[in-house]
C-alpha cells in the first residue's frame, strides 16, 4: 500500500510528479490541517471516469487498475475558508504501465524497456520487416520504436504525414482494401513478429501539423492557424512576406563584408514594415473614447497595483493587442475605474489623463515595440543567412537555389502578385495564408494567442508542415477533433505504446483528451516523449496533464565525462545506495507528526501489518539513450572509443534504456529523417562488426540488474575520464559496479590503470567489453541501396570470464578488497561484489529479526513493561539544559547540522522524519552515521546510565548489526529507533488512559497527551518542596522547553497550575497532581502561592496574586477524580509570614486548611513587602513594585489587589529599557479586580460553600475587612455577593473603541487605566464561572473578541484598535519606542496559544446555550467543523515543530515568534482540556 497526504496548499500541484506502479493500492490520508476537516474527494482514472473511493474517517483508498494519470481533487467544505487554505487542491498520480505480452510471453515494466528506433521508410515492405528487427532482437532490445507508418508528404520527413488516415502505400500491404483493411493487416503483421520475437512496438504520434498536400485539410479552415482565426499572425505574416520580397533581390554571400552589407539592406528594407506595425499597434483615441462608460468593468488586482495609467494601459495593450481589430480594443471602463481609486472622478478629468496616457503609448511605447521586434527579426535571419551561406560547418549554399531563410507561411497556392495584393483583413484571403510548424526550445508555441515567437522569428520551421489549430475545446475545430481521435485510436489498436512528436508544443488539453481516447483502447499504453521547456517544473506539469511515463534524455549530448556523470545521477537513479524509501514492514502503526499512520519517517504498515510506502515526489522518469534518431551522427562528437562508453553507461542506468538502429551499426553519417531513402540491413545481411554484440550483452546486464532487484544507484565521477555506476542491492547488500573509461580524445591508444578499494570478498566479473580496433581506421563504403556502418571495428565482449584479462582482485586485510582494472579508452567492466561475511550475518540479523514484528516489537515490548512515565520521559525526551543539569553532558551534537532537539528518541527521529521523507541519504546525520555508530553508542551509554534494561537491550541490538555496510548504517539505525518509538507509544498507551478512550483515538489529543510526557520529568535543580527525608527530586511540570527547563525558571506556579487540569488531570497522571498540588501547598505564605521556586522551595518569590486561585481551581478539578486530596497532609515550609524556613516542618495541616486560609487571608488584606527586596531579585523593577497587596472588595466580593507599579496577573511584562524610557514600568499592572481572579474567587468560594453544606469541614465563614473594620461574611454570602455584582460592574456595551460591540471589562478600579482594554482574559471567567454571565452577553462578547482577538493560532492579547497595539514581540529590539523596546508589547497584541483553548470553550459552550434557545440554528456537524477547522494550524504545528509542541506565541496573524518558547506546557494542556470537553459534548462527531 502506498500513502500520500493530502496537503494545504500549493505543495501538491502539477508541478511535483508522483509515480506508483499500476496494481498498487493508493492509501489518501489527510494532513494534520485535514484531519475531521468535512471535505469532498474525488478522483479520476487514466480516460477520465470517476472511481469511486473506498473510504473512512481520514483515509480513502483506490487501486492503479492501468497506467496513465490519476487525479485526486479535494474540495475543502468550509465557509467561510480560513486564511491561506486554497478551497480545492488536485494531485496527480501517475501509474507506470506494464506492456503485457498477448502470448503469455513475459511482460515489461518501464524500467526494463530496452527501445530501438527504426524510421519506417527504411525498414521498407513490411514482409522484410521480422527479418530487420530480428536484427534488433539479436542485440538484445525487447522494443521497436517507428516512426508513423503513416503515408508521408512532399517532403518525404518521417513527420510530415500526407494523411492522418492513409498507411504509407511502401509498406506493401495488399490489404486489397482501404484504410481499414491496411490497419487490420499491419495489426496482423506486428502481432506475428511480437509472437515470433517477444518484440513489444512503439511509434510515433503527431498531433501538431500534417503535410501542405492534405487536401482534407484544406477543406477546414477553422482546423489550422490562418490569419482569419489567428489575426495576431498578421505582423509575423508582414515580417515574412518583407523578408523574402527582399531576398529575391540581392546577391549571393561570399565573405563578412558582404554579410555586413547585407544586414544594412535589410534592416533599411523593413523600416517600411515597421511603420504598418506600428499603424497595427497603436491605439485609436477616437474610439475609447467614444465607448460608453462600461458599468461591467472590474479591476483586477494586478490592474489595481499599476504605478500609474501609462503602465495600465501598456499591459492592458498587450492583452488586447492580439484581437482582429487592434485598435480601440482597450475596456475604457478599466481606465476610469483605475483613475476613480486614486481621485479622479469627473468624466472631462478622466479623458484628459486617458487621453495624455494613450497618446505617451502611441509616440512613445509603440515605437519601442517595434524596434525591439525588429531588433530580433535582424539577429535571427542574419544567424540563418550567416549559417546557410557562410559558416565553415554549414550546407554553404548558393542564393538563388534556396530562399534566404525559410518561409513561416505557406503561400504556395499563390502568385507573388496575387501575394502582395491580398487584403489580410478579407476571410477569404486571411484564410488562404496558412502557418507552417516548427520547433522551439524553451517557449511553447501551442498557444499561438499569446506567443510572440512566430513575429520574433524564434520558431525552427519545417517547411512543408501546417500547424494544425484545436481551439479550446472539441467545439472550436470538431472535425479535426474526430480526425485525431480516431488517428490516436487506430495507433493505439496497434501499438503497445508512443513517442509525442514535438510535445512541449502541444497545447496540453488537447494532449489530454487524445490519450484519455488512446488509454480506452490501450489501458497499458507507455507514453515517452522528449520535452525541450528547460524547465523541470514546467516537464513536470506536462508530464502530469498528459501521463507522460518517461522523459527521452541523450547521452550523446553529453560535453564531458563529468557532464556525462552528471547525466547519469540526474536521469538514471532511481534511489541512492542506503535509501530510506524500501518496502519493509513495520511491526506497529508508528504515529509520525504529521501522518497518524506513518512513522518519524516513510514506511509503515497497517494494523494487520500491510506493508506501506509513503508517496514522496520525484523526478520525471527517464528513457535514457546514448543517442536519439534525429540527431547528427555520434562521430560527430565522439571518438568510436566513446560510443560504447555511451553505451555502457546508458546499460548501467536504473530507467528505459534506448538507442537508433544506426548508432548500433556504427553508420558514420546522419541517417536524416527528411532525405535518407535507403533501407536497414535485415538479419540475413548483418554482420557482428559493430556494436551490436556489446550491446546484447549490455543490456542482457541493463535486465538482470532490473529483474534481481538491484534497485538502488549510486555514481562516482572516480577520475575525470572514470564514471563507476554501482547498483545496489537493498536487502542482500551485493553491488554490481559498472566501470566506464570514457574518451573525448583523439587518441585512443593508451590505456591506464584505476584500483577501486572497498569491503566485500568474492568477486565476480559479469562482463568486459571494449574496442580492439582503437589503432586502425574503421572502413565505411557507401552502398546505394542498404544504410552501412563502418566495417572493421573489432569489439571484444566478455560475459562471466573465468579469467578476466582486464580485473585482478587482491585483499589487503580481512574483509577488504582492492580491485585493480585495466583500462583501455570506452572499455566497459562490470563486476559483483558480496559483501564480508561479517556484514552478511549482520544483515541476516537485521532481515530476520529486526525487520520481523513478531519477533523485535514483542521482546521490545517486553523491556517497556517495566518502565513508567518518567523513565519514558527520559528515553523519549530531555532538551540539552535537562541533561546537562543532570551530568548527562547535553544532547547529541551532528556535525554541518547542529544539536539535536532532544537527548531522546524523539531528537533523532525529528531529523530523521526529514531525511526519509526526502530520503537524502547525504544528510549530515546520514553521513555521521556513515562514519561510525557515534548515535547509537551515545544512546545506549545514556540509557545504561539510569540503568534502564532498555540501554542494555539496545546494546546487543547494535552490535549484532554493527558490521552492516557503512551506506545502511542510517536505514539500520532509523529502523531500531523508529521501532523504539513505537514501542514507547504502545507503553504510554497503556499508561494513560486518555489514550485509551475514544478521545484518545484522535491523532492531535495523542500528541497533546505526548506533551504531557514530554514536560513532566526529574530534573535535579527543580524547585519542588520536598521532604527531608526524601532523597531525590519529585517529577515536575516544566512551564516549557527549552527555555524554562530547570533551576527557578522550570517551575512557575501560575504556569504549572493553568496546564495542570489538561496535562495531568485529563490524562489520568493523578498522582504527578497531586505532588504538585501538595508541593506548592507547602510554600504557602502572605495567603498567596509563589510564581517561582529555587532551592526546593526555600527561596521563593511572591510577586504574582493569580498563582494560587489557578492552584485552589486545580484542586477543585483534581478533588473530582481524587477526593482524598483535600486530607493530604502538608508539611508547611513556613510556620509564618516572617518566619524563615523551618527544615524541621513543625507546621503540618491538610490542603483543605490550606484552601481555607487562602480565602481568610484574601478577606482579611494581604499587605507586604517582597523579602530580599532590590536590584538582586529584580533588576529591573522600580522599589514600589516590590509592594504587594491582595484583597477583597467588601462591596463587589471580588478579589482586588496590586498597583501601578508592579504585575500580578499572567501579563507580567515590565519594562529594561532605559533608553527607550520603559523600564521598570508594567507594561500591562491589570490592577484592581482582575476578571479571571473574580471568577476564580467566586468558583473557590462557591465550592467551599458547598463541601461544608456537604459535611466537610467545620468553618464556613471568613473575617472580611470593611475598612477599619471586619465582619464574619460566609462563602455562601460572599459568593452570592460576587455573583449580583458582576454583570453590573463588568459588562460594556460598547462605544470604548468607538463601536457599539459589547464586552467584558478586563479589570475593575485599576489605578493604570486599562479597565476597559479588550482582552482574552474574559473568556477565562467564562469558561471558570459561567453561571456569572448572562447568555445574551457572553454571546455578543465572543462575537467581538472572536472579530478582534482571535488569531490563527492564539489569542491577540490586546485589540488590534487599541493604541497600545503592538503585534510584533521582539526581546532583541533596543530602539526608541516606548511600546515595544526590550519587547515591552509582549501582551500587547502577540497571540498567546494558550487563551486559544479558554476561547474555544467559551465558544463551545455558548453553542449549547444557542442550540438550547433555537435548535436549527447550526447543525452539530456545522459547528463540529467549526472546531476542526480552527485547530487546523494547532495540528500543522505541533506536527512540524522540532520541540513537538505548542508555542508560548506567535506574531500577528499566527507568524513566527522567534522569541517565543517552541514548546508551552499551558498551550497544550488548555487545548487538550477544550479536545476532552468537546469529546464529551454533542459536536464531537463521534
Amino acid at each position: 500500500m502506498t500513502v500520500l497526504s493530502l496537503d494545504l496548499g500549493p505543495r501538491l500541484s502539477n508541478q511535483n510528479l508522483y509515480r506508483a506502479h499500476t496494481g498498487d493500492t493508493i492509501c489518501l490520508q489527510r494532513c494534520p490541517e485535514l484531519k475531521g476537516i468535512q471535505i469532498n474527494l474525488t478522483c479520476t482514472n487514466p480516460v477520465g471516469e470517476e472511481i469511486v473511493l473506498r473510504q473512512d474517517a481520514d483515509r480513502a483508498y483506490f487501486t492503479l487498475s492501468s497506467g496513465g494519470p490519476y487525479r485526486v481533487t479535494w474540495h475543502i467544505v468550509v465557509n467561510p475558508l480560513p486564511l491561506n487554505w486554497t478551497s480545492v487542491s488536485m494531485v496527480t498520480i501517475l501509474a507506470d504501465p506494464v506492456l503485457t505480452s498477448t502470448n503469455s510471453g513475459p511482460s515489461l515494466t518501464i524500467d526494463q524497456i530496452a527501445a530501438q528506433s527504426h524510421l519506417t521508410k527504411c525498414c521498407g515492405q513490411v514482409q522484410r520487416w521480422e527479418d530487420v528487427f530480428r536484427v534488433s532482437a539479436e542485440s538484445g532490445y525487447n522494443t521497436i520504436h517507428l516512426t508513423p507508418v503513416q503515408e508521408l508528404g512532399i517532403s518525404k520527413s518521417s513527420y510530415s504525414l500526407h494523411s492522418h488516415h492513409k498507411i504509407s502505400s511502401s509498406l506493401n500491404l495488399n490489404s486489397g482494401g482501404g484504410y481499414e483493411e491496411d490497419l487490420e493487416m499491419l495489426s496482423r503483421h506486428l502481432q506475428d513478429i511480437h509472437n515470433k520475437t517477444g518484440l513489444f512496438f512503439l511509434t510515433d504520434v503527431v498531433w501538431n501539423h500534417v503535410s501542405i498536400c492534405n487536401r482534407e485539410i484544406l477543406s477546414h479552415p477553422e482546423s489550422y492557424y490562418n490569419l482569419y482565426n489567428t489575426p495576431n499572425l498578421i505582423p509575423a505574416y508582414l515580417i515574412d512576406r518583407s523578408i523574402h520580397e527582399f531576398g529575391n533581390t540581392q546577391d549571393n554571400i561570399t565573405d563578412v563584408q558582404d554579410l555586413s552589407s547585407f544586414e544594412i539592406k535589410l534592416r533599411n528594407h523593413l523600416l517600411g514594415t515597421a511603420q504598418t506595425l506600428e499603424k497595427l499597434y497603436k491605439i485609436d483615441l477616437n474610439k475609447v473614447l467614444d465607448v460608453k462608460k462600461s458599468t461591467e468593468a472590474s479591476l483586477c488586482e494586478s490592474q489595481l497595483n499599476k504605478k500609474d495609467i501609462n503602465d495600465l494601459i501598456k499591459a492592458l495593450w498587450l492583452v488586447n493587442y492580439k484581437e482582429p481589430e487592434y485598435a480601440g480594443d482597450i475596456d475604457v471602463g478599466i481606465l476610469r475605474k483605475f483613475l476613480e481609486q486614486r481621485g479622479v472622478t469627473s468624466e472631462p478629468d478622466q479623458n484628459s489623463k486617458i487621453s495624455a496616457a494613450i497618446c505617451h503609448f502611441n509616440d512613445v511605447e509603440v515605437p519601442t515595440i517595434v524596434d525591439q521586434i525588429l531588433n530580433k527579426v535582424i539577429s535571427a535571419v542574419m544567424g540563418t543567412v550567416k549559417y546557410r551561406f557562410l559558416d565553415e560547418h554549414g550546407p554553404k549554399l548558393s542564393f538563388g537555389n534556396v530562399p534566404i531563410v525559410d518561409r513561416y507561411f505557406h503561400v504556395s497556392d499563390i502568385t507573388f502578385t496575387e501575394e502582395l495584393a491580398l487584403d489580410i483583413y478579407r476571410k477569404e484571403d486571411a484564410q488562404r495564408i496558412k502557418t507552417c510548424n516548427g520547433w522551439t526550445a524553451g517557449e511553447s508555441v501551442s498557444d499561438m494567442n499569446s506567443t510572440m515567437a512566430y513575429t520574433n522569428r524564434e520558431v525552427v520551421i519545417w517547411g512543408d508542415s501546417v500547424k494544425l489549430r484545436y481551439g479550446d475545446r472539441r467545439e472550436d475545430s470538431p472535425w479535426l477533433w474526430d480526425y485525431m481521435t480516431k488517428y490516436t485510436c487506430d495507433m493505439a489498436s496497434l501499438f503497445h505504446g508512443f513517442r509525442i512528436d514535438n510535445c512541449h508544443n502541444t497545447p496540453l488539453h488537447v494532449g489530454e483528451e487524445l490519450l484519455r481516447a488512446a488509454r480506452h483502447v490501450q489501458p497499458q499504453l507507455y507514453i515517452v516523449a522528449e520535452l525541450f521547456t528547460g524547465s523541470e517544473e514546467r516537464d513536470c506539469e506536462i508530464i502530469n496533464r498528459m501521463g507522460i511515463n518517461s522523459c527521452i534524455r541523450e547521452l550523446s549530448q553529453s560535453h564531458s565525462p563529468r557532464h556525462l556523470g552528471e547525466l547519469i545521477y540526474h536521469y538514471g537513479e532511481s534511489k541512492p545506495c542506503g535509501s530510506f524509501i524500501h518496502n519493509i514492514p513495520h511491526g506497529d502503526v508508528v504515529h509520525q507528526p504529521g501522518d497518524e499512520n506513518i512513522p518519524l519517517g516513510d514506511q509503515t504498515c497497517t494494523e494487520d501489518n500491510t506493508p506501506q510506502l509513503s508517496l514522496g515526489s520525484s523526478r520525471p522518469h527517464a528513457m535514457l539513450m546514448d543517442q536519439t534518431h534525429d540527431n547528427p551522427c555520434p562521430f560527430d562528437q565522439h571518438p568510436l572509443p566513446n560510443v560504447l562508453a555511451l553505451s555502457g553507461l546508458m546499460c548501467a542506468a536504473k530507467c528505459s534504456i534506448g538507442s537508433n538502429r544506426g548508432y548500433d551499426e556504427l553508420v558514420p553519417h546522419h541517417i536524416h529523417v527528411v532525405e535518407e531513402e535507403r533501407l536497414y540491413q535485415g538479419w540475413s545481411q548483418s554482420d557482428d562488426e559493430d556494436l551490436k554484440p556489446a550491446k546484447k550483452a549490455l543490456i542482457k546486464l541493463h535486465q538482470r540488474l532490473e529483474d534481481k532487484g538491484y534497485s538502488e544507484t549510486f555514481v562516482d565521477q572516480a577520475r575525470e575520464d572514470v564514471v563507476i555506476v554501482t547498483r545496489h542491492h537493498p536487502d542482500t547488500c551485493i553491488k554490481v559496479l559498472v566501470v566506464v573509461a570514457t574518451s573525448w580524445s583523439e587518441d585512443s591508444s593508451l590505456t591506464s590503470s584505476y584500483t577501486v578499494s572497498l569491503p566485500g570478498e568474492n568477486v565476480k566479473v559479469m562482463l568486459e567489453t571494449e574496442i580492439l580496433s582503437r589503432q586502425t581506421s574503421p572502413k565505411h563504403t557507401n552502398n546505394k541501396d542498404y544504410i552501412i556502418g563502418l566495417s572493421g571495428v573489432k569489439i571484444d565482449v566478455r560475459e562471466n570470464p573465468l579469467s578476466s584479462k582486464m580485473v585482478t582482485v587482491s585483499k589487503p586485510d580481512e574483509g577488504n578488497l582492492d580491485i585493480d582494472l585495466l583500462l583501455t579508452p570506452g572499455c566497459v567492466i562490470a563486476v559483483e561484489v558480496e559483501p564480508p561475511q561479517s556484514s552478511k550475518t549482520a544483515l541476516q540479523y537485521f532481515n530476520s529479526y529486526i525487520l520481523c514484528p513478531e519477533k523485535f516489537d514483542k521482546d521490545l515490548d517486553k523491556v517497556f513493561s517495566t518502565l513508567d512515565l518518567l523513565d519514558l520521559n527520559y528515553v523519549l525526551y530531555r532538551c540539552n539544559e535537562e541533561e546537562r543539569v543532570d551530568g548527562c553532558g547535553g544532547v547529541y551534537h551532528i556535525p554541518h547540522h547542529g544539536n539535536l532537539t532532544y537527548a531522546g528518541i524523539v531528537g533523532f527521529l525529528q531529523v530523521l522524519e526529514t531525511v526519509t521523507k526526502n530520503n537524502d541519504t547525504g544528510h549530515p546525520l546520514c553521513r555521521n552515521l556513515c562514519e561510525g555508530w557515534w548515535m547509537a553508542d551515545y544512546t545506549v551509554n545514556r540509557l545504561k546510565k539510569k540503568n534502564l534494561k532498555l540501554g542494555f537491550f539496545l546494546e546487543e541490538i547494535f552490535f549484532a548489526v554493527e558490521a552492516v555496510p557503512n551506506y545502511t548504517r542510517p536505514k539500520v539505525f532509523y529502523k531500531i529507533i523508529s521501532s523504539v518509538y513505537s514501542a514507547c507509544l504502545r507503553q504510554i498507551r497503556k499508561l494513560i488512559p486518555t489514550m485509551k478512550t475514544s478521545v484518545g483515538n484522535s491523532w492531535f489529543v495523542e500528541q497533546l497527551v505526548l506533551t504531557s510526557v514530554q514536560l513532566v520529568g526529574k530534573v535535579g535543580d527543580t524547585g519542588i518542596p520536598v521532604l527531608p527525608q526524601d532523597k531525590e527530586s519529585v517529577a515536575s511540570l516544566a512551564a516549557g522547553l527549552p527555555h524554562f527547563s530547570h533551576g527557578f525558571m522550570r517551575c512557575w506556579g501560575r504556569d504549572t497550575f493553568i496546564a495542570l487540569p489538561g496535562l495531568l488531570i485529563k490524562t489520568g497522571r493523578l498522582d504527578v497532581a497531586r505532588d504538585l498540588v501538595v508541593g506548592f501547598a507547602r510554600t504557602l505564605r502572605y495567603g498567596l502561592i509563589p510564581n517561582l521556586l529555587s532551592e526546593r522551595g526555600h527561596r521563593p518569590r511572591y510577586n504574582c496574586r493569580d498563582a494560587v486561585w489557578w492552584w485552589c481551581r486545580s484542586v477543585k478539578l483534581l478533588y473530582k477524580h481524587q477526593p482524598s486530596i483535600l486530607q493530604e497532609s502538608v508539611y508547611r515550609l513556613f510556620y509564618k509570614d516572617d518566619s524563615p524556613v523551618s527544615p524541621q516542618t513543625p507546621f503540618v495541616c491538610t490542603v483543605f486548611d490550606v484552601i481555607t486560609e487562602v480565602l481568610q487571608r484574601h478577606a482579611a488584606g494581604i499587605t507586604f513587602r517582597e523579602e530580599n527586596a532590590g536590584r538582586e531579585l529584580d533588576e529591573h523593577l522600580l522599589d514600589p513594585g516590590f509592594n504587594m497587596t491582595a484583597g477583597v472588595d467588601p462591596e463587589t466580593g471580588f478579589i482586588r489587589g496590586g498597583s501601578r507599579h508592579n504585575c500580578g496577573t499572567w501579563m507580567d511584562k515590565v519594562g529594561s529599557s532605559s533608553q527607550a524610557g520603559n523600564k521598570g514600568i508594567p507594561a500591562t499592572p491589570r490592577d484592581g479586580s482582575a476578571i479571571e481572579l473574580v471568577a476564580m474567587g467566586y468558583q473557590t468560594v462557591s465550592w467551599m460553600a458547598e463541601l461544608f453544606e456537604s459535611g466537610i469541614g467545620t468553618t464556613s465563614v471568613v473575617n472580611m475587612k470593611t475598612g477599619s473594620t471586619h465582619k464574619t461574611v460566609s462563602y455562601r454570602e460572599w459568593s452570592e455577593m460576587i455573583k449580583e455584582n458582576f454583570e453590573d460592574k463588568f459588562w460594556c456595551s460598547g462605544g470604548y473603541y468607538g463601536n457599539a460591540n459589547g464586552y467584558y471589562r478586563d479589570t475593575l478600579g485599576s489605578e493604570s487605566g486599562g479597565d476597559e482594554k479588550l482582552r482574552p482574559n474574559q473568556t477565562f471567567a467564562m469558561v471558570i464561572a459561567p453561571e456569572l454571565f448572562k447568555p445574551s452577553h457572553m454571546s455578543e462578547a465572543l462575537k467581538t473578541i472572536g472579530t478582534n482577538l482571535a488569531g490563527l493560532v492564539g489569542m491577540s492579547t490586546l485589540s488590534p484598535e487599541d493604541a497600545d497595539y503592538q503585534p510584533y514581540y521582539d526581546t532583541g529590539n533596543h530602539g526608541n519606542d516606548y511600546r515595544t523596546a526590550h519587547g515591552f508589547n509582549y501582551h500587547q497584541g502577540p497571540e498567546w496559544v494558550w487563551c486559544m483553548g479558554f476561547y474555544l470553550r467559551a465558544k463551545l459552550r455558548d453553542f449549547q446555550h444557542l442550540k438550547k434557545d433555537n435548535p436549527d440554528c447550526m447543525s452539530d456537524d456545522e459547528i463540529g467543523q467549526y472546531f476542526a477547522t480552527v485547530l487546523a494550524p494547532h495540528r500543522a504545528m505541533i506536527a512540524s515543530d522540532p520541540y513537538r509542541g505548542l508555542t508560548e506565541l506567535t506574531n500577528k496573524g499566527g507568524q513566527h515568534c522567534p522569541n517565543s518558547c517552541p514548546t508551552q506546557a499551558w498551550s497544550s494542556g488548555c487545548l487538550l482540556e477544550f479536545l476532552v470537553e468537546l469529546e464529551q459534548s454533542e459536536f464531537s462527531g463521534s
